[in-house]
């Protein structure tokens, strides 16, 4: 719910900065979603796993809350990286 709460405010963003830039917002848009949900997929199947079976046998607050939460802040650090390194790199005609 989370998740899908963050990648419509990272598409709102998105939406806007290829406005701002000169850029096409629906293609911009779904750029960030792309970005975000690929990066959540890829941290959710490969680096999960580990932490959640290191959090069943220790039972830590921290590792329960990576397990939960943190494909949710590596997808929005990487679509704000995104955004911000090719945001203004379109050449202009």
């Amino acid at each position: 719910m989370i998740g899908s709460v963050v990648a419509a405010f990272v598409a709102i963003w998105f939406y806007h900065t290829a406005k701002q830039t000169g850029r096409q917002p629906i293609s911009w848009a779904v750029a960030g979603i792309v970005v975000y949900f690929m990066v959540a997929l890829m941290w959710t199947n490969f680096v999960t796993p580990p932490i959640k079976d290191a959090a069943s046998h220790s039972q830590n607050g921290f590792l329960i809350f990576l397990t939960r939460y943190a494909y949710i802040m590596v997808g929005l650090a990487c679509a704000v990286f995104f955004n911000l390194k090719f945001a203004g790199s379109k050449e202009r005609d």
